[in-house]
């Protein structure tokens, strides 16, 4: 294997390293967690277990070997580490021709969007079970879940022993969504269905109030945040309050989404049209070297302009040239956390959504 991690959990790649470099660490396995040496092969270095492996950790084994006999019990035909062309499954279900994937292991973005495309083309319908170790609304992602968040607009995790879903992630920093948290059927499961969306008031607020007290440290470039900020004379404590909106699509961006918006209000001030706002993000993601996809971006600015012109007829005053202290933006952010409830049950058809 060419993989592994070290002992703060960091992935090493034998091929981007020398063996005097890796003898100075103390190396893992990405599965099974049990200690690697370094073996140079006739050709290239590789990493070899001290034990025996399969490749896969406890948690997935176990998984695989409990959903397989709870499906077969349903009468599902199952078929374990199914091959079909380029593609392996952990189990497939008959009929329906339904894959199921236990993703114990971290796993990049680009990767779980390189499985789905082979899945669409083969016409096969995959469902996807990663892991968490807490529970909770506050949902910190590996690379691949913020992907099947932006697609698919749900991810199913093995939580406390159970299969749980968690939807409708809000983000409010880079790997952490603020998401909605449903009980999980097999019908549901196996057929997904949109469920109806609730929005966090009070939650969002107390959220928006521990960023605006917290040290401020800027991850985009200065002149994008940091300097317009100053040379504004303005704090991330003093902001207008729309500047912490829940857009859910930034899930799709590896940017802050607080920092964003601060850099957006900084340089397009009220001004949100189509035009300014795709020249502002497609600068500033370029200059970042993120890259990007149309269709993300545009569903990003759709569902900015609508957030906006909602505020801006349902609290016109949030937009007045004011200068405020801390206390009030606070309250401020309290009457806009209302008026995105407001905007969540209009935009889902629901007259009265409870948290």
């Amino acid at each position: 294997m060419f993989e592994a991690i070290d002992e703060h959990g960091n992935r090493i790649n034998s091929q981007l390293e020398t063996a005097h470099s890796l003898a100075q660490k103390i190396l893992y396995c990405p599965y099974c967690r049990t200690r690697l040496r370094v073996r140079q092969g006739k050709r290239r270095l590789h990493f070899v277990h001290l034990t025996s492996c399969t490749g896969e950790s406890t948690d997935h084994v176990f998984w695989k070997t409990y959903l397989a006999a709870y499906f077969r019990k349903l009468h599902f035909e199952v078929e374990l580490e199914a091959v079909r062309g380029k593609r392996r499954f952990d189990l497939l279900l008959q009929p329906g021709a339904i894959g199921i994937e236990i993703q114990r292991s971290k796993m990049s973005a680009d990767e779980w969007k390189r499985r789905a495309l082979l899945d669409q083309q083969s016409g096969y319908e995959v469902r996807w079970i990663g892991f968490r170790d807490t529970e909770g609304p506050i949902f910190q992602m590996d690379a691949w879940m913020k992907q099947a968040f932006s697609e698919d607009g749900y991810v199913d995790v093995v939580e406390k022993g159970r299969i749980v879903r968690y939807t409708y992630p809000l983000p409010f920093a880079r790997r952490v969504a603020f998401c909605q948290r449903v009980s999980l059927t097999v019908d549901g499961f196996l057929s997904p269905c949109p469920i109806p969306r609730k929005f966090p008031e009070r939650q969002w607020a107390t959220l928006v109030k521990n960023y605006r007290l917290r040290p401020f440290f800027s991850s985009l470039p200065s002149h994008y945040l940091r300097h317009p900020l100053y040379q504004s004379r303005l704090h991330v404590s003093t902001v207008p309050s729309w500047c912490y909106l829940p857009l859910s699509s930034l899930i799709s961006i590896p940017i802050h989404p607080f920092e964003l918006q601060l850099a957006a209000f900084l340089r397009l001030k009220d001004d949100y049209s189509e035009q300014r706002l795709t020249t502002f993000l497609t600068s500033c993601l370029t200059e970042c070297h993120i890259a990007y996809e149309w269709s993300c971006l545009h569903e990003l600015i759709r569902e900015w302009q609508a957030m906006i012109d909602f505020i801006k007829r349902t609290l016109p005053e949030l937009f007045k040239q004011d200068s405020l202290d801390l206390a009030g933006r606070l309250q401020e952010d309290q009457k806009l956390a209302g008026a995105l409830r407001l905007f969540v049950e209009r935009e889902t058809g629901i007259n009265e959504v409870k948290e």
